[in-house]
C-alpha cells in the first residue's frame, strides 16, 4: 500500500482540494482527515539538545517519586469501592 501525505486548508464552503496526489485517475483510495496540531510558542525555539535535556529531567524525577505503598489484596478486590 502505497501512502502519500500532504496538507491543504479548508475552505470558506468547507470544501477541501488536495491536488497532485501520485495515483492514477479512477484509483480507489482511503482518506482520512485530521487537523494539524498546533505548536505551542517557542517550540520551534528549543533545540534538540535542549529538548532532550528537559525530557531526561522529566524521567528523572518520575525514578525518584516515592511509592504511597503496597495495596492490600482486599483492596484489590474490593468491588464495593467503585462507584
Amino acid at each position: 500500500m502505497t501512502t502519500y501525505e500532504t496538507s491543504a486548508t479548508v475552505e470558506d464552503d468547507g470544501q477541501l482540494h488536495v491536488t497532485g496526489v501520485p495515483f492514477a485517475p479512477g484509483a480507489q483510495v482511503d482518506v482520512v482527515v485530521r487537523s494539524k496540531v498546533e505548536r505551542s510558542v517557542g517550540d520551534e525555539d528549543e533545540s534538540p539538545v535542549s529538548r532532550s535535556a528537559r525530557i531526561f529531567d522529566a524521567l528523572d524525577k518520575a525514578r525518584n517519586l516515592k511509592s504511597a505503598g503496597a495495596l492490600r489484596r482486599d483492596e484489590l478486590y474490593d468491588r464495593n469501592g467503585l462507584h
